[in-house]
């Protein structure tokens, strides 16, 4: 019965957790935009950075050059498809009648 009350008094504190760095990151929308494009181009320069090494023989393994790469353009698509909607919902205000 111990063990019992020992796991359920640790669960409020992890769910709690989550609500309190949200609450600390807060901000508006072209904050969260900023801290997206900073981590894209974060992901692209370590990118760069793995086949830089890899063409200087500092890694001489592909699996990593080609899993940043990957990894980078994933984050670019996925910054492109929101751009795509943003314009989108852009074009579809900017066509509304007031």
């Amino acid at each position: 019965m111990n063990d019992i009350t020992k796991i359920t008094g640790d669960i409020p504190q992890t769910i709690a957790e989550p609500a309190k760095t949200a609450n600390k990151q807060g901000g508006s929308f072209d904050t969260a935009l900023k801290d997206a494009l900073k981590e894209v181009s974060d992901v692209q320069n370590d990118a760069e950075k793995a086949i830089e090494d890899f063409s200087k023989g500092n890694v001489q393994d592909i699996h990593t050059v080609v899993i940043a790469m990957e990894k980078a353009d994933v984050h670019m698509q996925t910054l492109l498809q929101v751009r795509n909607k943003l314009l989108t919902a852009y074009n579809s205000i900017m066509s509304m009648q007031v």
